[in-house]
């Protein structure tokens, strides 16, 4: 038993760790608090007489430890809290047996709720894993098989648990030293594999939250420069065409109507680009697209459709009579020219399309197009 209070409380300052490493996750929050709930677990459960203040330890920390470790899983994929509801259920079931030990019952009946909020919270456990775990996914099956069988054993372990608990010498032909060595042997495997899996699942999604922070734009949720670059510059990219658009006087916007103006139209462009290629934004105002296996003719219609619906936007930041234009610049791309040559080739023909009066259209290597027609009064250049 001193073995497995050691362990216990092993994993806890583990949990302590990574969670002050992770910028307290609640995930770990929760299965550092169920395993500091074990170790007074395993204290009450020691050897010698049992008090009743034990019991009554007992009859609190073997549900609540469990319920934490189901909330630590729910945290760890990402999922939302259990509701005060499931809270008040589990505390009023804990208060049931607290007053069930008061009354001359079966002791299997006197800790039967509290036994039954553990065995539910665990159940509830692996329903979620099961409903989230990404399909083939090595992790989340280990886990999912992990909590399968401590809540097996959970539910095996009920109606033993009086002779665990002091309070029928046996069970049959098993004593409650017995017992206590079948369970800290069964447990000496299931709970650091439940722990260690969580806190890999805790972790995982932490370090993928910090990479898709760190290659999208923060405003516009878009991929940003670096993300674009690693795919323009991927070996398998093949051929294709690239696009760069720039939001024409957008000084402009900001100095006219304030810069919570100006985050209005780089996120209503944003979501006008999202979804159509692989758009990022790679600047300010500045956008590239990605179009694979595309021809020049193709992107020139895609673009010229953009550069329509873009005139169409009308943002409550701006007045009524405003309309959000944009130049684009486009390249044609084989599979093995390099990306700072492509975007170098685009932006020669965004400057062009900008010098031939915005809110057109230009393809790199071609002559200067008719500047499209405003949709409303020409303003002065940013």
């Amino acid at each position: 038993m001193i073995a497995m209070t050691v362990l216990v409380a092993g994993l806890c300052v583990l949990c302590i760790v990574i969670c002050a490493a992770l910028q307290r996750h609640s995930a770990l929050i929760w299965m550092g608090i169920a395993l500091a709930i074990g170790v007074v677990e395993s204290l009450a459960l020691k050897d010698g007489d049992i008090t009743r203040v034990d019991l009554w330890l007992m009859a609190a920390t073997v549900p609540l430890s469990y319920v934490c470790v189901g909330e630590s899983v729910r945290a760890a994929y990402g999922r939302t809290p259990s509701g005060l509801r499931f809270f008040t259920v589990c505390g009023a079931m804990v208060l049931l047996t607290l007053v069930l030990l008061q009354l001359p019952l079966p002791a299997v009946l006197q800790f039967l709720p509290s036994q039954l909020v553990g065995a539910a919270a665990m159940a509830r456990t692996v329903v979620v894993v099961q409903k989230v775990r990404r399909r083939g996914d090595l992790m989340d099956l280990s886990l999912l098989a992990a909590l399968g069988l401590v809540t097996t054993v959970y539910v095996a372990r009920i109606p033993f648990f009086p002779v665990l608990a002091g309070m029928e010498p046996a069970f049959g032909s098993i004593s409650r030293q017995t017992l206590q060595d079948i369970l800290i042997v069964t447990f000496a495997v299931l709970v650091p594999a439940v722990v260690f899996l969580t806190v890999a699942r805790a972790v995982a999604n932490s370090l993928q939250l910090y990479r898709m922070k760190a290659e999208h734009d923060f405003l516009t949720n878009l991929p940003n420069r670096r993300a674009f670059e690693a795919l323009a510059n991927c070996e398998t990219r093949g051929s294709g065409t690239l696009v760069v658009c720039d939001i024409d006087r957008f000084k402009q916007i900001n100095d006219r109507f304030g810069h919570a103006a100006g985050d209005a139209v780089i996120q209503a462009v944003a979501s006008l680009l999202e979804g159509r290629g692989f758009a990022a934004r790679i600047g300010g105002e500045e956008f590239a697209i990605w179009l694979p296996r595309s021809n020049v003719e193709e992107t020139r219609r895609h673009a010229e459709r953009l550069r329509r619906e873009l005139t169409t936007l009308r943002l409550v930041e701006l007045t009524d009579d405003y309309a959000i234009t944009a130049s684009f610049g486009i390249v044609a791309c084989s599979s093995d020219m390099a990306l700072a040559k492509a975007l170098r080739a685009a932006d020669d023909a965004l400057y062009l399309a900008k010098n031939s009066g915005r809110n057109c259209v230009c393809v790199h290597g071609e002559s200067a197009p008719q500047p499209a027609r405003q949709p409303c009064r020409q303003r002065a250049a940013a």
